[in-house]
């Protein structure tokens, strides 16, 4: 199953799911709670806000086994970059062959 969560809210991920014809659970996490859990706030970007948003988090991808342990991380410096499909299709391979 594929999770997403965002900074965005309700609202402006329902307008997204629409407009790119999105179809994995895609969560809103405006107050960066589960961000935060996760320990994936960017630290770099604390001056930046955006209007009722706390700040952002480091684009990154998890992939997480039935038992909730993370098993492989990807994350980048730049926060307009996301992992490449290629590459979570391989660590999918290889972490749960």
């Amino acid at each position: 199953m594929v999770v997403t969560i965002s900074t965005d809210t309700a609202a402006e991920i329902s307008v997204g799911r629409r407009m790119h014809g999105l179809k994995a659970t895609m969560l809103a996490d405006p107050k960066l709670k589960v961000i935060n859990l996760f320990g994936l706030r960017n630290k770099n970007l604390n001056n930046f806000r955006l209007p009722g948003r706390p700040g952002l988090p480091v684009p990154t991808s998890l992939l997480v086994d039935e038992r909730g342990v993370v098993v492989w991380k990807d994350q980048a410096e730049d926060y307009a970059r996301r992992s490449d499909p290629t590459v979570v299709k391989s660590a999918l391979s290889n972490c749960f062959s």
